[in-house]
């Protein structure tokens, strides 16, 4: 049960990785609309609603990531590695969550210059 929990987890964590990163894109491209030429036929008012949706999701899946990967850094070791394996999976895990972790700071901090402008 724990072996399934703990991957149901780590799928949840990557969806939810998946949407703040599709759902930050698309306030980067609603955020130039509103401030640029509106699209074709589709009201800035529309598109300043849809933001203010997009942002609510943007926000809940960054809560998610954050909660699973903590979830998920407590029961790396359920997977059972050993040996070369486990030194060289937490090696590689460190640096993806290293370049992932820029790209995290990166992003949250954008999303918040949205919200100021």
């Amino acid at each position: 049960m724990r072996e399934r929990l703990t991957i149901l987890n780590s799928f949840v964590h990557d969806v939810a990785t998946g949407t703040w990163i599709s759902s930050l894109l698309f306030m980067r491209l609603a955020h130039a609309e509103t401030r640029g030429a509106p699209w074709a036929g589709v009201p800035r008012e529309l598109v300043r609603q849809l933001e203010a949706q997009f942002m609510a999701i943007t926000w809940t899946s960054l809560a998610v990531v954050v909660a699973t990967g903590l979830v998920r850094a407590l029961t790396f070791r359920a997977y059972g590695w050993t040996g070369d394996v486990a030194r060289d999976r937490i090696r590689m895990l460190k640096l993806k969550h290293a370049l992932l972790g820029a790209t995290f700071l990166a992003g949250t901090l954008y999303q918040v210059l949205l919200l100021r402008t």
